[in-house]
């Protein structure tokens, strides 16, 4: 029975990305032929950005794996600067959507990756497609994020390089304490989902 309804819910996220494309796609063709030519180049860059990414986490995962040939303090720093890396992504597209005026302004991978990032985690089938002024406080918001988060990052392993625990031990406590906050929050959100889920069908 949960089977069943775990497959009905993976596809109607299917049938919602394939939804939200589509409704770019059309979007798009609507715009003048400069908006057309940004949307354009505005992808290239993101896919440029997961590029840049992919790099970084491969240098983290070689100093790793080559932990006895470098300094110690390069490792930490290298997966610090991993996952601040990402905060280009958000910035890129969180410009592509407030200039687009649409939101999603990309889909596939980047998006999935940038809600992924986002700490308020909505289903993708509830998330919806918005075009105006929502679409550009949206996006302004994911840049806000994206610059916040990777200017944590970036201190952070500023902080590892340098082996400053004056720096460190205030981030280290911050960042449990956002995981704790996350996590929970997480476990309620599931809980109380699974609750409405189980009345509504119960009707």
């Amino acid at each position: 029975m949960n089977n069943t309804g775990n497959v009905q819910e993976s596809l109607t996220a299917k049938e919602a990305r394939e939804q939200h494309e589509l409704q770019l796609a059309q979007y798009v063709a609507q715009q003048p032929a400069s908006k057309q030519a940004f949307h354009r180049w505005m992808k290239g860059l993101e896919v440029a950005s997961l590029v840049i990414f992919a790099a970084v986490f491969i240098l983290a995962l070689y100093l790793s794996i080559n932990w006895t040939n470098v300094p110690t303090q390069a490792i930490p720093t290298a997966w610090f600067a991993f996952v601040g890396s990402f905060s280009l992504t958000m910035v890129l597209v969180g410009l592509h959507a407030a200039i687009l005026r649409v939101f999603p302004p990309i889909g596939g991978l980047p998006y999935s990756m940038v809600r992924a990032y986002n700490p308020i985690k909505v289903p993708v089938k509830q998330a919806k497609f918005v075009t105006g002024c929502e679409a550009v406080n949206k996006g302004w918001g994911t840049v806000v994020l994206g610059v916040v988060a990777g200017a944590f990052w970036a201190v952070f392993a500023y902080a590892a390089w340098t082996v400053n625990m004056a720096i460190l031990t205030p981030l280290i406590t911050i960042l449990a304490v956002i995981l704790g906050i996350g996590i929970a929050v997480s476990i309620l959100y599931s809980i109380l989902r699974s609750v409405f889920r189980s009345i509504s069908r119960s009707q």
